[in-house]
């Protein structure tokens, strides 16, 4: 049965944790003939450009990246196993191979500064490809993480039911400031970064609909469908 689906998002946070499992998985699409478009999560250390390639080649358009700060010292604070080099082969193979990488940033974590912020939003500016709205958050120091048990050690936090009831009240606030910045210091430099990514993200997608204005009424092009990202 054919419900005409041409469009997939696959919420699996590990089919690009390992480069091997990424091919065998694309190469399985294209065998199939299934004609679909679709998009993914996946790790910067595993996007080379062969596995790009091919997951372009099996109707692959988007991929999530988890990058959180271009900072190699908040990177390995993070203990998130990348590095700047790492993340921008990644990003940049998934460009060259038509794939429009999906750029998740946050700031907060102990350590961080202005200085560090500036690099991650500038970072976003550079590669950023103005498919999807991205704003970085604040980070979350979630029940059972290290960070939640350093704010419980620090006196930031009492509990989970503090976590929850008093202290996660929105994604885009804080919860607990890890930082040298004051609330109010750390509001303002959040909000004039994610500024200027508005602004960019606003920029580009002016460009991209003027060109989609002239296909449809200059190119008189039949196969538009709406003013859309493809």
């Amino acid at each position: 049965m054919d419900f005409g689906i041409t469009y997939i998002y696959f919420c699996d946070e590990v089919l690009l944790s390992d480069a091997e499992r990424a091919i065998s998985f694309s190469e399985a699409i294209l065998q199939s003939g299934i004609q679909i478009r679709w998009m993914c999560c996946g790790r910067l250390n595993h996007a080379t450009p062969e596995v790009m390639r091919s997951m372009k080649r099996a109707g692959c358009v988007f991929v999530h990246f988890g990058i959180e700060c271009f900072d190699d010292v908040i990177l390995r604070t993070m203990k998130k196993g990348l590095t700047v080099d790492i993340i921008v082969r990644g990003i940049e193979a998934s460009i060259a191979a038509g794939v429009t990488p999906g750029i998740n940033v946050m700031f907060g974590i102990p350590g961080e500064n202005i200085n560090t912020l500036r690099k991650t939003t500038d970072f976003v500016l550079k590669y950023d490809k103005g498919a999807q709205v991205r704003n970085i958050k604040p980070v979350t120091p979630f029940p059972g993480t290290e960070l939640y048990f350093e704010a419980i050690k620090k006196g930031l936090l009492k509990n989970c039911a503090d976590f929850y009831e008093n202290k996660h009240m929105n994604s885009d606030l804080l919860t607990i400031n890890f930082t040298e910045l004051s609330d109010d210091e750390y509001y303002c430099a959040l909000h004039d970064a994610n500024l200027r990514i508005l602004e960019a993200n606003l920029n580009k997608n002016t460009d991209f609909l003027k060109t989609q204005l002239n296909q449809l009424y200059i190119n008189k092009d039949v196969n538009f469908r709406g003013f859309r990202q493809t």
